[in-house]
């Protein structure tokens, strides 16, 4: 039978760099995470406030105004302001997850239609719009952490 014998030269320093290379890649997932979540709640805040002036004009009252509505298949246009300030990021207890919500009661409504109203996605597009960046950005996260 062949076989190889591996053995670790100065054990306790190898496990005191494997623990701290270990904390290094967490805090760096952890701050990926959080960047990365409050970067898609500013893209749904950002898509939400700079849509405001697309769309058809209508009347609402209480109290009255004029305003623009946003197309079927575009974030929804901002009136009152109150739904883009209703989107907010929960960070897990832990820092390893993290949720982008909408507080707003009608914002499910909004994002995904009614019978109705056509869909007018914001929290969706967003995500997909940081998607990507995410990707690069937790890979050079872990990169840097084991250096």
């Amino acid at each position: 039978m062949a076989g190889i014998t591996v053995k670790i030269v100065n054990e306790s320093r190898f496990r005191t760099d494997l623990n701290n290379k270990s904390k290094s890649v967490t805090n760096n997932i952890i701050r990926t995470i959080n960047q990365t979540a409050n970067a898609i709640r500013n893209t749904a805040v950002v898509s939400i406030i700079q849509n405001s002036r697309a769309g058809a004009e209508v009347t609402r009252y209480s109290p009255k105004r004029t305003i623009r509505i946003s197309k079927a298949g575009d974030p929804p246009a901002a009136d009152t302001g109150y739904l883009a300030n209703q989107i907010a990021v929960k960070i897990d207890a832990n820092g390893m997850g993290a949720d982008v919500i909408s507080n707003a009661d009608y914002s499910e409504a909004l994002e995904f239609g009614t019978l109705k109203m056509p869909a007018r996605p914001f929290m969706q597009p967003a995500l997909e719009e940081n998607r990507k960046k995410f990707d690069t950005n937790m890979a050079k996260a872990i990169r840097q952490g084991l250096k």
